[in-house]
């Protein structure tokens, strides 16, 4: 038969007695371990704006059709300065002409003045093949001009200007983002290009874009950590129909870079924008955000230890940043309820 209670064994020249109830007994000390807290402290808290951004060369537009059948390609990726050949149309090279306006018309000395002459005449004055005015008169000297651009292109030295020999982007320069046809495609597009420099772009709410304006300084947090200081170029407050429906263009953010050498290397990645707050903050009494609790009526408390005891006492919460709240208020009267006042180095019980 199987007796419940103390078991008495002998072990040697000694008597061990066991009690089973000892086993489901805490040590005194797991008690009593102490809460693991944290110093209230007098400091100010700086507000930031956090926002999920991108590097971007911008939106890819296609370049103009071909005229004729397209025998070399450009290169994705390839950045393409004014004056160098984009691709190559019978045979013949077509260079890209930095101006606001497309060519429309064949420009020779029976060519009405007009902005395109001029436009024609300031890009062959910046690549060296014209010495005159740039007054949008088609006359001699453009001609010249004309004939000795073409002669350096291995063109047929005509002297009159074709638009199709050129495209034209506003811009220094451009870069290929997707080759779009194949050899020999006649009247097809060859490639679409985007900016040659890489800007970041960020998303906003309706609130922030009222709010933030361009030349707002931002500090821009690249993958592997390093951190670029800048300014918005601009802000979109979007609204604007995208085409599809109903749909409207969400508002944003542009952010440029003028040293291109730090973003270059990390590519068209997600960044991290930070928008820090330029109006002073006073000193205020402030705890980790860890140490908050949420209370039943929807504000907050926190839990004091001092003398071996822990009291709860609410608060009421003002600036949140970098894991750290401020205390506007605390003690009794804070949303009816009662606790000690908090003050600097008090501590405070922190989640475990």
């Amino acid at each position: 038969m199987v007796l419940a209670g103390v078991l008495v064994v002998a072990v040697g020249a000694g008597t061990w007695w066991f009690r089973p109830w000892e086993l489901l007994a805490v040590p005194e000390t797991a008690v009593a371990s102490e809460p693991v807290t944290a110093a209230v402290e007098l400091a100010t808290l700086t507000s930031r704006v956090r926002l999920n951004g991108q590097l971007t060369y911008g939106d890819a537009a296609p370049l103009p059709a071909a005229a004729g059948t397209i025998t070399v390609l450009p290169a994705e990726g390839e950045v393409i300065e004014a004056g160098q050949r984009v691709y190559e149309s019978d045979g013949a090279p077509v260079v890209l002409f930095r101006g606001a306006r497309p060519f429309w018309r064949e420009l020779s000395v029976d060519s009405t003045d007009g902005e395109d002459i001029r436009q024609l005449q300031q890009n062959l004055t910046d690549l060296g093949f014209y010495t005159g005015n740039v007054d949008g008169a088609f006359g001699w000297l453009t001609r010249q001009a004309v004939r000795d651009w073409q002669k350096s292109l291995g063109r047929e030295q005509t002297g009159v200007f074709s638009p199709s020999s050129v495209v034209v982007a506003d811009a220094p320069g451009i870069r290929i983002a997707q080759v779009t046809a194949h050899l020999g495609d006649v009247g097809t597009s060859p490639a679409t290009s985007t900016a040659t420099t890489l800007r970041a772009t960020a998303k906003l709410t309706a609130a922030q874009a009222r709010e933030l304006v361009a030349g707002t300084p931002v500090t821009v947090t690249l993958p592997g950590g390093t951190e670029i200081d800048t300014t918005l170029a601009a802000v979109d407050a979007g609204g604007q129909p995208t085409g599809d429906g109903e749909a409207t263009t969400s508002p944003s953010a542009t952010i440029e870079f003028a040293d291109q050498e730090a973003v270059a290397a990390a590519g068209a990645v997600a960044v991290r924008v930070t928008v820090a707050d330029d109006q002073e903050q006073p000193a205020t009494l402030v705890v980790p955000v860890t140490a908050l609790l949420a209370t039943a009526d929807g504000g907050y408390a926190v839990e004091v230890y001092a003398g071996g005891e822990i009291v709860r006492t609410p608060v009421q919460l003002g600036l949140v940043a970098d894991a750290r709240a401020q205390i506007i208020a605390s003690g009794t009267g804070v949303d009816g309820g009662t606790g000690p006042v908090l003050a600097e180095g008090d501590l405070v019980v922190l989640a475990r």
